[in-house]
């Protein structure tokens, strides 16, 4: 569960500025103050989480919600990702992806502490650390993989309906030619300028659709995991969790 929680979480948080970046076209600093909110949201709810684990709130109950809050984030990215979706569209879809990371990071990490003693609270917490980063390795990797893939297929789909006999690609083409000779351009550079702004908006497309694979498959692996999770029995023991162990 840490591998995976690395994975969702890490890959979540490299797809958005990119997309935000490379098809929305914002800098760096508009894509950083966009995760702010869901940051802080994820450090609110870390208190509240501690206090329901020490009220006796089963831990693979919070774990399962905090699968089904991402598989929502995930499914409500899929849903709104255009090539011109506004920064408004994002704020409560990261909200919902703070609330549910806060219920994955201390329960996984107690559940996998619940029966160590001694010096194994700290071997186990750094050894769950470790999985949560190769997670985060193993997501940005396997999704930037992933999203060349799709993003080839897409386009080699896209361009398969662009026959140059077709009417309404004809009509396009010339449309913009006429536009691109409007700003000056002769003719034979305004069709180049034609196609080759033709060829953006089918490479464009492509992108936004492989965006939008990659937060449904995140969001379907986590929506996966919750039957698992719910068949972990809690194990209770009689000396507490050391939770700064737990918090680190």
């Amino acid at each position: 569960m840490s591998f995976i929680l690395g994975f969702g979480l890490y890959g979540s948080t490299f797809i958005i500025p990119l997309y935000t970046q490379s098809l929305l076209g914002w800098t760096a600093y508009q894509s950083g103050m966009l995760m702010i909110p869901a940051s802080l949201t994820t450090a609110f709810m870390m208190p509240i989480v501690g206090k329901l684990i020490s009220k006796g709130v089963p831990q693979n109950y919070m774990v399962a919600a905090g699968l089904l809050l991402f598989f929502v984030y995930s499914f409500w990215g899929y849903k709104i990702i255009t090539p011109d979706t506004g920064q408004d569209n994002f704020f409560w879809m990261l909200i919902v992806r703070g609330v549910g990371l806060s219920l994955l990071f201390i329960p996984i990490t107690t559940m996998a502490l619940s029966t160590l003693k001694g010096q194994q609270i700290g071997q186990g917490a750094a050894f769950t650390g470790m999985m949560r980063q190769l997670g985060g390795s193993f997501g940005v990797a396997a999704i930037t993989v992933f999203m060349s893939n799709r993003n080839s297929l897409y386009r080699s789909d896209l361009i398969s309906n662009l026959n140059v006999n077709d009417l309404d690609v004809q009509q396009r083409v010339g449309a913009m030619q006429q536009s691109f000779m409007g700003k000056g351009m002769s003719p034979d550079v305004a069709l180049n300028s034609a196609y080759k702004a033709l060829d953006f908006a089918v490479t464009k497309q492509a992108t936004v659709l492989s965006y939008m694979d990659v937060f449904l498959y995140l969001g379907v692996l986590f929506l996966i995991c919750i039957p698992f999770i719910l068949m972990v029995r809690n194990k209770k023991r009689k000396e507490a969790i050391d939770m700064s162990a737990a918090m680190h």
